[in-house]
């Protein structure tokens, strides 16, 4: 007698299991504590940093109580902030989109306007023009994290 060939395809029907759906609501709110969170965890690891180099450049307590108090919007410090909270919006955004598997650029425009929305209630935004400058941005920032997170679900769909 024979033993079947270890060369034959097997016989059993054999396919691919269907992806799990997303959760748009999950995708919204996972992309906006990435976003805010980790926005608010850099700005506070920033801040300590900036208190530190203001204490060993030799400036007094009332000097560095002066600098947090009213920061120049145009300083290094206050510009590598703005570039880490774009970059926690478009990574907020490409979550969004990896968790909700679905209307991914909707979800993400949610995201964009929860963040927006937190950004004007704790002062982000001092003048007219730094509150324009923080809508675009953040809104750019999402919306292509979120396009880069819906290209990746396509691509593996």
């Amino acid at each position: 007698m024979s033993s079947p060939s270890p060369y034959r395809p097997p016989e059993a029907p054999v396919a691919d299991q269907d992806r799990p759906r997303g959760s748009p609501v999950r995708g919204m709110l996972y992309g906006a504590l990435v976003d805010i969170g980790g926005t608010l965890l850099a700005g506070i690891v920033l801040g300590i940093l900036w208190g530190i180099w203001l204490a060993a450049s030799g400036n007094s307590a009332e000097q560095i109580a002066e600098a947090v108090k009213n920061p120049d919007p145009t300083s290094l410090v206050a510009i590598a902030g703005y570039v880490i909270g774009t970059a926690f919006s478009g990574l907020g955004g490409y979550v969004c989109a990896r968790v909700a598997r679905e209307t991914e650029l909707r979800c993400a425009a949610v995201v964009a306007g929860i963040s927006i929305a937190f950004g004007f209630a704790v002062g982000g935004a001092q003048t007219f023009e730094m509150g324009v400058l923080m809508v675009v941005t953040t809104v750019a920032a999402v919306m292509l994290g979120a396009w880069l997170g819906r290209r990746h679900n396509l691509a593996h769909a």
